[in-house]
């Protein structure tokens, strides 16, 4: 049982962390002026899209905008909530394990 338990939090945290660091590059890329018809990055551009948008929506439905002057600080929240998710994984992982 601990095995399973373990590949569960490693896998759960693992996808934590690549989620994070894809939309990091979301928001670099979304600073960019890229054309969506290029071959590599408008593929790119639509992959990460279609990856971070809807999580980055339905956070933003129930939290106001968090903009100073004319940055937005927005995505703060998905990284804030990426956080929380792992301090709850450990939290339950050890709970588990005891």
């Amino acid at each position: 049982m601990f095995a399973v338990i373990n590949i569960v939090y490693i896998y759960l945290m693992v996808a934590l962390e690549v989620y994070s660091w894809l939309f990091f590059a979301y928001i670099l890329l979304s600073w960019l002026p890229f054309n969506e018809s290029q071959p590599f990055f408008g593929f790119l551009i639509r992959f990460l899209r279609a990856l971070c948008e809807p999580v980055y929506e339905f956070i933003m439905r129930f939290l106001p905008p968090l903009r100073i002057g004319i940055l937005d600080f927005s995505p703060m929240y998905v990284f804030l909530i990426i956080a929380l998710l792992r301090i709850i994984l450990s939290r339950v992982f050890i709970l588990f394990l005891g």
